[in-house]
Protein backbone atom coordinates (compact mmCIF):
# COMPACT_ATOMS: atom_id res chain seq x y z
CA UNK A 1 0.00 0.00 0.00
CA UNK A 2 2.71 2.70 1.11
CA UNK A 3 4.22 1.86 -3.02
CA UNK A 4 0.80 3.11 -3.94
CA UNK A 5 0.27 5.94 -1.80
CA UNK A 6 4.17 7.40 -3.12
CA UNK A 7 2.62 7.00 -6.40
CA UNK A 8 -0.79 8.35 -6.09
CA UNK A 9 1.39 11.44 -4.22
CA UNK A 10 4.14 11.81 -7.36
CA UNK A 11 1.45 11.67 -9.83
CA UNK A 12 -0.67 14.45 -8.96
CA UNK A 13 2.10 16.23 -7.05
CA UNK A 14 0.72 16.48 -3.61
CA UNK A 15 3.75 16.92 -2.07
CA UNK A 16 7.14 18.54 -2.71
CA UNK A 17 10.51 18.39 -1.12
CA UNK A 18 10.44 20.40 1.78
CA UNK A 19 6.64 20.72 2.36
CA UNK A 20 5.12 21.12 5.73
CA UNK A 21 1.83 19.21 6.44
CA UNK A 22 -0.72 19.51 9.02
CA UNK A 23 -2.85 16.06 9.32
CA UNK A 24 -5.83 15.67 10.56
CA UNK A 25 -5.55 12.85 12.78
CA UNK A 26 -9.13 11.14 14.34
CA UNK A 27 -7.30 8.64 16.05
CA UNK A 28 -9.14 5.96 13.07
CA UNK A 29 -7.78 3.35 10.65
CA UNK A 30 -7.56 5.90 7.98
CA UNK A 31 -6.41 8.87 9.95
CA UNK A 32 -3.53 6.95 11.13
CA UNK A 33 -2.47 4.68 8.73
CA UNK A 34 -2.48 8.18 6.61
CA UNK A 35 0.38 8.71 9.36
CA UNK A 36 2.29 6.36 9.74
CA UNK A 37 2.78 6.15 5.95
CA UNK A 38 3.81 10.18 5.30
CA UNK A 39 6.39 9.12 8.74
CA UNK A 40 7.62 6.45 6.77
CA UNK A 41 8.40 8.98 3.48
CA UNK A 42 9.13 12.14 6.31
CA UNK A 43 12.94 11.88 5.17
CA UNK A 44 12.58 11.37 1.64
CA UNK A 45 10.15 14.37 0.82
CA UNK A 46 12.21 15.96 3.62
CA UNK A 47 8.53 16.84 5.47
CA UNK A 48 7.62 18.72 8.59
CA UNK A 49 5.00 16.90 10.60
CA UNK A 50 2.03 18.00 12.33
CA UNK A 51 -0.72 15.96 13.80
CA UNK A 52 -4.34 17.46 14.50
CA UNK A 53 -6.97 16.16 16.35
CA UNK A 54 -10.16 17.80 16.42
CA UNK A 55 -12.64 16.53 19.58
CA UNK A 56 -16.13 17.73 18.70
CA UNK A 57 -17.46 18.00 22.27
CA UNK A 58 -20.06 14.76 21.27
CA UNK A 59 -18.80 11.55 22.29
CA UNK A 60 -17.89 12.16 26.33
CA UNK A 61 -15.45 10.00 27.69
CA UNK A 62 -14.69 7.95 24.40
CA UNK A 63 -14.24 11.16 22.84
CA UNK A 64 -11.51 12.06 24.98
CA UNK A 65 -10.04 8.85 24.91
CA UNK A 66 -9.82 9.54 21.02
CA UNK A 67 -8.07 12.45 21.98
CA UNK A 68 -5.23 11.11 24.43
CA UNK A 69 -4.83 8.13 21.84
CA UNK A 70 -3.73 10.39 19.37
CA UNK A 71 -1.35 12.66 21.11
CA UNK A 72 0.18 9.72 23.37
CA UNK A 73 0.76 7.95 20.27
CA UNK A 74 2.68 11.23 18.36
CA UNK A 75 4.53 11.65 21.36
CA UNK A 76 6.09 8.11 20.99
CA UNK A 77 7.05 8.70 17.65
CA UNK A 78 8.16 12.27 17.80
CA UNK A 79 5.43 13.97 15.81
CA UNK A 80 3.99 17.30 16.98
CA UNK A 81 -0.08 17.35 17.71
CA UNK A 82 -2.65 19.33 18.67
CA UNK A 83 -5.74 18.53 20.27
CA UNK A 84 -8.18 21.66 19.28
CA UNK A 85 -11.67 21.55 21.36
CA UNK A 86 -14.39 22.73 19.32
CA UNK A 87 -18.64 23.48 20.33
CA UNK A 88 -20.30 21.72 17.57
CA UNK A 89 -23.58 21.40 19.24
CA UNK A 90 -23.47 25.67 19.77
CA UNK A 91 -22.21 25.96 16.08
CA UNK A 92 -25.12 24.30 14.48
CA UNK A 93 -27.70 26.05 17.22
CA UNK A 94 -26.35 29.33 16.14
CA UNK A 95 -26.36 28.68 12.28
CA UNK A 96 -29.28 26.26 11.98
CA UNK A 97 -27.18 23.17 11.05
CA UNK A 98 -26.80 19.67 11.44
CA UNK A 99 -24.46 18.28 13.68
CA UNK A 100 -22.67 16.56 10.63
CA UNK A 101 -21.89 19.67 8.99
CA UNK A 102 -20.91 21.65 11.98
CA UNK A 103 -18.71 19.07 12.69
CA UNK A 104 -16.93 19.58 9.14
CA UNK A 105 -17.35 23.31 9.55
CA UNK A 106 -15.60 23.44 12.20
CA UNK A 107 -12.99 20.70 11.32
CA UNK A 108 -11.38 22.55 8.58
CA UNK A 109 -11.48 25.23 10.30
CA UNK A 110 -9.26 24.00 13.21
CA UNK A 111 -7.20 22.47 9.97
CA UNK A 112 -6.70 25.53 8.09
CA UNK A 113 -6.26 27.44 11.61
CA UNK A 114 -3.24 25.13 12.74
CA UNK A 115 -1.57 24.82 8.81
CA UNK A 116 -1.30 28.65 8.88
CA UNK A 117 0.02 28.71 12.31
CA UNK A 118 2.51 26.15 11.46
CA UNK A 119 3.09 27.92 8.45
CA UNK A 120 2.48 24.30 6.34
CA UNK A 121 1.41 24.55 2.76
CA UNK A 122 -0.45 21.37 2.93
CA UNK A 123 -3.21 19.47 4.93
CA UNK A 124 -3.56 15.88 4.51
CA UNK A 125 -6.66 13.74 5.70
CA UNK A 126 -7.45 10.50 5.07
CA UNK A 127 -10.39 9.55 2.88
CA UNK A 128 -9.94 6.37 0.59
CA UNK A 129 -11.74 4.94 -2.16
CA UNK A 130 -14.58 3.64 -0.03
CA UNK A 131 -14.89 7.61 1.12
CA UNK A 132 -15.42 7.93 -2.95
CA UNK A 133 -17.67 5.68 -3.30
CA UNK A 134 -19.99 6.30 -0.47
CA UNK A 135 -20.04 10.16 -1.53
CA UNK A 136 -21.05 9.67 -5.02
CA UNK A 137 -23.51 7.15 -4.09
CA UNK A 138 -25.15 9.81 -1.73
CA UNK A 139 -24.63 12.52 -3.88
CA UNK A 140 -27.05 10.56 -6.35
CA UNK A 141 -29.52 10.14 -3.71
CA UNK A 142 -29.67 13.55 -3.08
CA UNK A 143 -29.49 14.65 -6.62
CA UNK A 144 -26.90 15.45 -8.58
CA UNK A 145 -25.19 17.11 -11.77
CA UNK A 146 -21.38 16.06 -13.57
CA UNK A 147 -20.12 17.72 -10.74
CA UNK A 148 -21.19 15.70 -8.04
CA UNK A 149 -20.20 12.33 -10.08
CA UNK A 150 -16.57 13.80 -9.56
CA UNK A 151 -17.00 13.27 -5.97
CA UNK A 152 -14.44 14.04 -3.35
CA UNK A 153 -11.14 15.57 -5.19
CA UNK A 154 -7.36 14.32 -4.93
CA UNK A 155 -6.59 17.95 -3.78
CA UNK A 156 -7.81 21.85 -3.43
CA UNK A 157 -7.29 24.53 -2.46
CA UNK A 158 -8.33 25.15 1.59
CA UNK A 159 -7.77 28.69 2.75
CA UNK A 160 -3.86 29.53 2.34
CA UNK A 161 -2.75 25.93 1.94
CA UNK A 162 -3.64 23.02 -0.34
CA UNK A 163 -5.49 19.86 0.86
CA UNK A 164 -4.71 16.66 0.31
CA UNK A 165 -6.02 12.56 0.01
CA UNK A 166 -2.89 10.35 -0.27
CA UNK A 167 -5.10 7.47 0.56
CA UNK A 168 -8.16 8.28 -2.13
CA UNK A 169 -6.95 5.38 -4.45
CA UNK A 170 -6.77 3.06 -2.10
CA UNK A 171 -9.59 0.44 0.02
CA UNK A 172 -10.44 0.64 3.35
CA UNK A 173 -9.64 -3.15 3.56
CA UNK A 174 -6.21 -2.38 2.28
CA UNK A 175 -5.58 0.40 4.84
CA UNK A 176 -6.76 -1.97 7.74
CA UNK A 177 -4.48 -4.56 6.52
CA UNK A 178 -1.36 -2.38 6.49
CA UNK A 179 -2.45 -1.24 9.82
CA UNK A 180 -2.46 -4.77 10.73
CA UNK A 181 0.90 -5.51 8.75
CA UNK A 182 2.82 -2.47 10.36
CA UNK A 183 1.34 -3.04 13.92
CA UNK A 184 -0.41 0.68 13.75
CA UNK A 185 -3.15 0.98 16.36
CA UNK A 186 -6.78 3.00 16.13
CA UNK A 187 -9.57 3.22 17.69
CA UNK A 188 -13.45 2.99 16.16
CA UNK A 189 -16.14 5.37 16.56
CA UNK A 190 -18.87 3.20 17.48
CA UNK A 191 -21.27 5.69 15.49
CA UNK A 192 -19.92 4.74 12.41
CA UNK A 193 -22.21 1.65 12.95
CA UNK A 194 -25.14 3.69 13.15
CA UNK A 195 -27.69 4.14 10.83
CA UNK A 196 -29.04 6.88 11.69
CA UNK A 197 -26.66 8.84 9.31
CA UNK A 198 -27.36 8.53 5.88
CA UNK A 199 -23.50 7.51 4.75
CA UNK A 200 -23.90 4.89 7.10
CA UNK A 201 -26.50 3.43 5.46
CA UNK A 202 -24.86 3.60 1.97
CA UNK A 203 -21.69 1.97 3.44
CA UNK A 204 -23.69 -0.65 5.41
CA UNK A 205 -26.77 -1.58 3.30
CA UNK A 206 -26.35 -0.19 -0.25
CA UNK A 207 -22.42 -0.90 -1.27
CA UNK A 208 -22.93 -4.49 -0.29
CA UNK A 209 -25.93 -4.72 -2.02
CA UNK A 210 -24.50 -3.19 -5.47
CA UNK A 211 -21.01 -5.21 -5.07
CA UNK A 212 -23.43 -8.53 -5.03
CA UNK A 213 -24.50 -7.22 -8.61
CA UNK A 214 -20.76 -6.32 -9.84
CA UNK A 215 -18.00 -7.23 -7.52
CA UNK A 216 -15.85 -4.22 -9.04
CA UNK A 217 -18.48 -1.98 -8.13
CA UNK A 218 -16.80 -0.01 -6.00
CA UNK A 219 -13.78 0.35 -8.57
CA UNK A 220 -16.46 1.33 -11.52
CA UNK A 221 -17.63 4.16 -8.97
CA UNK A 222 -14.23 5.44 -8.66
CA UNK A 223 -13.55 5.41 -12.23
CA UNK A 224 -16.94 7.27 -12.84
CA UNK A 225 -15.49 9.58 -10.40
CA UNK A 226 -12.27 10.01 -12.29
CA UNK A 227 -13.95 10.35 -15.63
CA UNK A 228 -16.63 13.16 -13.97
CA UNK A 229 -13.95 14.89 -13.05
CA UNK A 230 -11.50 15.87 -15.80
CA UNK A 231 -14.74 16.50 -17.52
CA UNK A 232 -16.57 18.56 -15.33
CA UNK A 233 -13.00 20.53 -15.27
CA UNK A 234 -13.26 20.90 -18.81
CA UNK A 235 -16.87 22.48 -18.98
CA UNK A 236 -16.24 24.41 -15.77
CA UNK A 237 -13.68 26.29 -17.94
CA UNK A 238 -16.07 26.83 -20.93
CA UNK A 239 -18.62 27.98 -18.69
CA UNK A 240 -16.24 30.29 -17.59
CA UNK A 241 -15.29 31.80 -20.94
CA UNK A 242 -19.10 31.44 -21.99
CA UNK A 243 -20.25 34.05 -18.56
CA UNK A 244 -17.43 36.56 -19.87
CA UNK A 245 -19.11 36.88 -23.15
CA UNK A 246 -22.28 37.51 -21.59
CA UNK A 247 -21.47 39.43 -19.18
CA UNK A 248 -22.72 43.41 -19.37
CA UNK A 249 -21.22 44.17 -15.73
CA UNK A 250 -21.25 43.56 -12.65
CA UNK A 251 -22.64 45.71 -10.15
CA UNK A 252 -22.29 45.91 -6.22
CA UNK A 253 -25.54 43.48 -5.60
CA UNK A 254 -24.80 41.22 -8.69
CA UNK A 255 -24.36 41.01 -12.01
CA UNK A 256 -25.98 41.61 -15.19
CA UNK A 257 -25.93 39.23 -18.41
CA UNK A 258 -27.26 39.81 -21.95
CA UNK A 259 -30.11 37.65 -21.98
CA UNK A 260 -29.74 36.40 -25.81
CA UNK A 261 -26.24 35.83 -25.41
CA UNK A 262 -27.01 33.03 -23.18
CA UNK A 263 -29.95 32.12 -24.63
CA UNK A 264 -27.80 31.30 -27.79
CA UNK A 265 -25.57 29.36 -25.70
CA UNK A 266 -25.60 25.00 -25.89
CA UNK A 267 -27.84 24.33 -22.85
CA UNK A 268 -25.09 22.51 -20.46
CA UNK A 269 -23.04 26.08 -20.61
CA UNK A 270 -26.51 27.89 -19.82
CA UNK A 271 -26.85 25.84 -16.47
CA UNK A 272 -23.58 25.82 -15.73
CA UNK A 273 -23.08 29.72 -16.26
CA UNK A 274 -25.98 30.31 -14.47
CA UNK A 275 -24.48 28.09 -11.25
CA UNK A 276 -21.59 30.02 -11.38
CA UNK A 277 -23.39 33.31 -10.60
CA UNK A 278 -25.50 31.22 -8.15
CA UNK A 279 -22.91 29.73 -6.41
CA UNK A 280 -20.86 33.03 -6.18
CA UNK A 281 -23.48 35.16 -5.35
CA UNK A 282 -26.10 33.77 -3.05
CA UNK A 283 -27.35 30.20 -3.10
CA UNK A 284 -26.62 27.24 -0.90
CA UNK A 285 -29.05 24.99 -1.39
CA UNK A 286 -27.50 22.26 -3.00
CA UNK A 287 -31.32 20.07 -2.99
CA UNK A 288 -32.52 22.86 -4.75
CA UNK A 289 -30.32 24.05 -6.88
CA UNK A 290 -31.20 22.24 -10.07
CA UNK A 291 -34.54 23.81 -9.85
CA UNK A 292 -33.28 27.22 -9.48
CA UNK A 293 -31.40 26.83 -12.39
CA UNK A 294 -34.04 25.68 -14.31
CA UNK A 295 -36.49 28.66 -13.15
CA UNK A 296 -33.54 30.98 -14.04
CA UNK A 297 -32.92 29.38 -17.97
CA UNK A 298 -36.90 29.46 -18.15
CA UNK A 299 -36.92 33.00 -17.41
CA UNK A 300 -34.35 34.07 -19.96
CA UNK A 301 -35.38 32.18 -22.80
CA UNK A 302 -39.38 33.52 -22.14
CA UNK A 303 -40.75 36.09 -24.75
CA UNK A 304 -42.48 38.23 -22.34
CA UNK A 305 -40.40 41.60 -21.53
CA UNK A 306 -39.67 41.21 -17.53
CA UNK A 307 -39.92 38.30 -15.09
CA UNK A 308 -39.04 37.82 -11.52
CA UNK A 309 -38.02 34.71 -9.56
CA UNK A 310 -36.83 34.44 -6.40
CA UNK A 311 -33.50 32.25 -5.33
CA UNK A 312 -32.77 33.02 -2.01
CA UNK A 313 -33.06 34.89 0.74
CA UNK A 314 -33.11 37.96 -0.15
CA UNK A 315 -31.41 37.12 -4.18
CA UNK A 316 -33.74 37.35 -7.24
CA UNK A 317 -33.32 37.27 -10.86
CA UNK A 318 -35.37 38.88 -13.80
CA UNK A 319 -35.24 39.69 -17.01
CA UNK A 320 -35.34 42.96 -17.93
CA UNK A 321 -35.82 43.25 -21.95
CA UNK A 322 -32.79 42.33 -23.48
CA UNK A 323 -30.47 41.86 -19.95
CA UNK A 324 -30.47 39.11 -17.00
CA UNK A 325 -30.27 40.72 -13.48
CA UNK A 326 -29.03 39.07 -10.79
CA UNK A 327 -29.82 41.09 -7.56
CA UNK A 328 -30.39 41.74 -3.98
CA UNK A 329 -33.08 43.06 -2.30
CA UNK A 330 -37.00 43.45 -3.01
CA UNK A 331 -37.46 43.73 -6.73
CA UNK A 332 -41.01 44.89 -5.94
CA UNK A 333 -40.52 47.08 -3.04
CA UNK A 334 -38.41 49.47 -5.18
CA UNK A 335 -40.97 51.07 -7.37
CA UNK A 336 -41.63 52.86 -3.62
CA UNK A 337 -39.71 55.92 -4.42
CA UNK A 338 -41.33 58.95 -3.06
CA UNK A 339 -39.33 62.75 -3.31
CA UNK A 340 -40.31 65.82 -4.82
CA UNK A 341 -37.90 68.64 -5.04
CA UNK A 342 -38.71 71.98 -6.26
CA UNK A 343 -36.09 72.85 -9.06
CA UNK A 344 -33.51 75.88 -8.39
CA UNK A 345 -34.33 78.38 -11.53
CA UNK A 346 -31.52 78.72 -12.45
CA UNK A 347 -29.11 76.46 -10.26
CA UNK A 348 -28.66 72.94 -9.48
CA UNK A 349 -30.82 70.87 -7.26
CA UNK A 350 -29.67 67.12 -5.92
CA UNK A 351 -31.61 64.12 -5.99
CA UNK A 352 -30.33 62.15 -3.50
CA UNK A 353 -32.63 59.10 -4.09
CA UNK A 354 -30.93 58.90 -7.46
CA UNK A 355 -27.69 59.96 -7.40
CA UNK A 356 -28.72 62.44 -9.92
CA UNK A 357 -28.48 66.53 -9.80
CA UNK A 358 -30.80 68.68 -12.13
CA UNK A 359 -29.10 71.81 -13.61
CA UNK A 360 -31.27 74.80 -14.95
CA UNK A 361 -30.07 77.68 -16.75
CA UNK A 362 -32.30 80.79 -18.20
CA UNK A 363 -30.74 82.26 -21.55
CA UNK A 364 -31.92 84.57 -24.45
CA UNK A 365 -29.86 82.41 -26.94
CA UNK A 366 -29.90 79.23 -28.08
CA UNK A 367 -26.98 76.92 -26.44
CA UNK A 368 -24.66 74.85 -29.05
CA UNK A 369 -24.65 70.63 -28.44
CA UNK A 370 -21.01 71.41 -26.98
CA UNK A 371 -22.40 73.71 -24.21
CA UNK A 372 -24.65 71.17 -22.64
CA UNK A 373 -24.16 67.51 -20.78
CA UNK A 374 -25.30 64.40 -23.25
CA UNK A 375 -28.90 64.78 -21.42
CA UNK A 376 -30.54 67.95 -21.46
CA UNK A 377 -33.85 69.52 -22.78
CA UNK A 378 -34.96 73.00 -23.48
CA UNK A 379 -38.37 74.71 -23.48
CA UNK A 380 -39.90 78.48 -24.05
CA UNK A 381 -39.43 79.63 -20.72
CA UNK A 382 -42.07 82.04 -20.85
CA UNK A 383 -44.80 79.64 -21.74
CA UNK A 384 -43.86 77.55 -18.71
CA UNK A 385 -46.40 77.81 -15.54
CA UNK A 386 -46.33 76.60 -11.99
CA UNK A 387 -43.61 75.28 -9.85
CA UNK A 388 -40.87 73.64 -11.48
CA UNK A 389 -40.62 70.53 -9.63
CA UNK A 390 -38.15 67.16 -9.91
CA UNK A 391 -40.30 64.52 -8.69
CA UNK A 392 -40.97 60.10 -8.66
CA UNK A 393 -42.97 58.51 -11.03
CA UNK A 394 -46.83 58.18 -9.45
CA UNK A 395 -49.55 55.70 -10.54
CA UNK A 396 -51.20 57.17 -13.35
CA UNK A 397 -49.13 59.85 -14.78
CA UNK A 398 -49.89 60.99 -18.00
CA UNK A 399 -47.87 63.40 -20.51
CA UNK A 400 -48.82 65.27 -24.17
CA UNK A 401 -46.61 64.01 -26.54
CA UNK A 402 -45.13 65.46 -30.01
CA UNK A 403 -47.64 64.68 -33.20
CA UNK A 404 -50.50 63.21 -31.21
CA UNK A 405 -53.30 64.82 -29.66
CA UNK A 406 -54.09 64.76 -26.04
CA UNK A 407 -51.79 62.63 -23.25
CA UNK A 408 -50.45 59.13 -22.97
CA UNK A 409 -49.75 57.25 -19.75
CA UNK A 410 -46.23 57.70 -18.68
CA UNK A 411 -46.23 53.90 -18.36
CA UNK A 412 -47.38 52.91 -22.08
CA UNK A 413 -44.68 55.92 -23.00
CA UNK A 414 -41.95 53.53 -21.16
CA UNK A 415 -43.10 50.43 -22.35
CA UNK A 416 -43.69 51.76 -26.21
CA UNK A 417 -39.45 53.08 -25.55
CA UNK A 418 -38.57 49.57 -24.45
CA UNK A 419 -36.98 51.51 -20.71
CA UNK A 420 -35.84 48.65 -18.87
CA UNK A 421 -37.60 48.44 -15.24
CA UNK A 422 -35.04 48.98 -13.59
CA UNK A 423 -34.52 51.79 -15.31
CA UNK A 424 -37.72 52.63 -14.60
CA UNK A 425 -37.65 52.93 -11.14
CA UNK A 426 -35.61 55.56 -10.67
CA UNK A 427 -36.68 57.93 -13.64
CA UNK A 428 -37.20 61.27 -12.64
CA UNK A 429 -40.13 63.18 -13.69
CA UNK A 430 -39.82 66.99 -14.34
CA UNK A 431 -42.80 68.97 -13.84
CA UNK A 432 -44.00 72.75 -14.21
CA UNK A 433 -46.78 72.22 -11.07
CA UNK A 434 -49.01 69.00 -12.64
CA UNK A 435 -47.68 69.28 -16.25
CA UNK A 436 -44.79 66.61 -17.12
CA UNK A 437 -42.25 68.25 -18.88
CA UNK A 438 -39.80 65.35 -19.39
CA UNK A 439 -38.65 62.20 -19.03
CA UNK A 440 -34.89 62.67 -19.17
CA UNK A 441 -33.54 60.24 -21.61
CA UNK A 442 -36.26 58.96 -22.62
CA UNK A 443 -39.46 61.40 -23.90
CA UNK A 444 -39.75 65.24 -23.83
CA UNK A 445 -44.02 66.64 -23.75
CA UNK A 446 -45.14 68.98 -26.54
CA UNK A 447 -45.17 71.70 -23.52
CA UNK A 448 -43.78 74.79 -24.09
CA UNK A 449 -42.10 74.20 -27.69
CA UNK A 450 -39.33 76.51 -28.55
CA UNK A 451 -40.39 78.60 -31.92
CA UNK A 452 -38.99 81.08 -33.78
CA UNK A 453 -40.70 83.64 -31.20
CA UNK A 454 -38.90 82.48 -28.34
CA UNK A 455 -36.86 84.82 -26.31
CA UNK A 456 -35.75 83.13 -22.85
CA UNK A 457 -34.50 79.76 -23.10
CA UNK A 458 -34.81 77.33 -20.06
CA UNK A 459 -32.74 74.53 -20.15
CA UNK A 460 -32.31 71.06 -17.83
CA UNK A 461 -30.36 68.92 -18.07
CA UNK A 462 -29.29 66.08 -15.90
CA UNK A 463 -25.92 64.60 -14.40
CA UNK A 464 -25.42 61.47 -12.76
CA UNK A 465 -22.95 62.07 -9.64
CA UNK A 466 -19.98 60.48 -9.38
Amino acid sequence: MRERVRETIRRYRLLERGDGVVIGVSGGPDSMALLHVLLALRDEYDLSLTAVHVHHQLRGAEADADAAFVADWCRAHGVPCRVVRVDVRAHAAKHRLGLQVAARQLRYAALREAAEEAGAGKIALGHHADDQVETVLMRLVRGTGVGGLAGIPISRAEGSATLIRPLLHVRRAEIEAYCAAHGVPYRLDASNRSRAYLRNRVRLDVVPLLSALNPRFPEAVCQLAEVARAEDAYLEERAREALEGALRRRTADGVVLDRQALVRLPLALQRRVIKLILSYLCVDEPDRFFAHIEAVRRLAASDKPAGCHRVAGAWWVETDYDVLVFGRGEPDSREGLDFCYPLAVPGETLVPELGCTIRCRVTDRPLEDGELSPLWAVFDYKRLSGPLVVRARRPGDRMTVWGLAGHKKVKDILIDEKVPHRVRRRMPVICAGETILWLPGVRRSAEAPVTAATRRFLYMEVENDA
